[in-house]
Formats: structure tokens, sequence, C-alpha cells
């Protein structure tokens, strides 16, 4: 008994050193990766960005060139190519952020987050928008759901979760989406944002 209980605290041990964690030096973001997941990341603006010593001046110039925002991290828990269904996914993006006050910044939220009515016809808040902290920055949370309907003629039911942390000139918006009507990773995600870590000189 003694000697099953150590070997379950060995792999336990393994396991948390084998975790890696996504870091972004150049906006100050750092997350626990997902085991397993795959990598989905097409533009390498955020990871050349990180081999510069850029000013902040220089980090929102960046994110002007760039519509307003710059993706540091896309992750899947399957190859979309392959696989039949919605893949869970996380997407990470850094945008421009216009209003100091964080009423103001919250309000233009939940105004951009209602315009998805216009593109969904079941579009609706499953938790409506709140604040929450992460990484002990005051932030915005609120979950949506709503059908999709893909090129190829199948329907999902999508649930998206939205974090949203405001940090210097800039925020931080993280989506994280699952299947409403199948697999649920809901735990996988809360125990991700709690490892969110957001420090910049």
């Amino acid at each position: 008994m003694k000697q099953l209980i150590l070997t379950f605290l060995l792999l336990n041990i393994v396991t948390s050193f084998a975790q890696r964690r996504f870091e972004n030096k150049t906006f100050g973001f750092s997350m626990q990766e997902p085991m397993g997941w795959i990598w989905g990341n097409e533009d390498d603006l955020a990871r050349n960005l990180d081999k510069l010593d850029i000013d902040e001046e220089k980090l929102l110039k960046i994110i002007k060139e760039h519509e307003g925002s710059v993706l540091i991290l896309s992750v899947y828990k399957y190859n979309p190519q392959t696989h039949k269904g919605l893949v869970p996914a996380i997407q990470i993006n850094v945008r421009e952020r216009n209003n100091d006050d964080f009423g103001a910044f919250k309000s233009d939220i939940i105004r951009s987050a209602r315009s998805f009515d216009g593109l969904y016809d079941d579009f609706e808040f499953i938790e409506e928008p709140k604040n929450i902290k992460i990484s002990h920055i005051k932030s915005i949370y609120f979950v949506t759901k709503f059908t999709m309907h893909t090129e190829n003629g199948q329907t999902h039911r999508v649930r998206s979760r939205i974090y949203v942390i405001p940090w210097k000139h800039y925020y931080f918006q993280i989506n994280m989406t699952d299947d409403l009507m199948g697999e649920d990773c809901s735990k996988e995600f809360l125990r991700l944002i709690k490892t969110i870590k957001i420090k910049r000189k």
C-alpha cells in the first residue's frame, strides 16, 4: 500500500514538472500550457517581438498597425484538420485599450460583446459580465453561447468564456471555447486561468 501511494506521488511530481508555461516577455504575459494541446499560431509576430527590447510607446504603435489586435497564443485540444466536431480552443489576443477608466472600459467591452447579436440569431449570455481578479488585476469575465454553422453543413453549439484583463495601454482578451452539447472543458479552463501571471517592467 505504501509503495502504491509513493508511486502515485512520484507520478504527480513528474506530471507537474512536465507541464510547461507559455510566456510572452514582450507583453509580460505567462500561463501554464494545457498538456497535449496543439499550437495553432500562424503569425510569428509575437515570437519575434520577444527578441527585441521594446518600450510601451512602440508596443502600442505595433498593436495599432495590426488593426488594434495582436495574437500571442492559439492552441487546440485536437487537430482541427482531422477532428470531427467542434475543437476546444484557447486564443489570446492583445488589443488596443481606448479608455483608462475601468467603468467606461467595461461598458465598451459589453457593448462589443452584445454586437454579436447581429451575427448569431441565438446569441446570449450564459453568465452576465462581472468583475474578477486575475493576477492581481481587476478584470472582466462573461460566458456566451451561440450556434455556429460551418461551410460543410455542420452545426455546433458553441460555449465561449471571455476573460478581459486591462493592462497599461492595452488589454488581454482570452477566448476559451468548447462544445455546449459535447465535451466540457470548464475545469481545465478554470485551472489555466488561475495560473496566469502578468508582469512587465
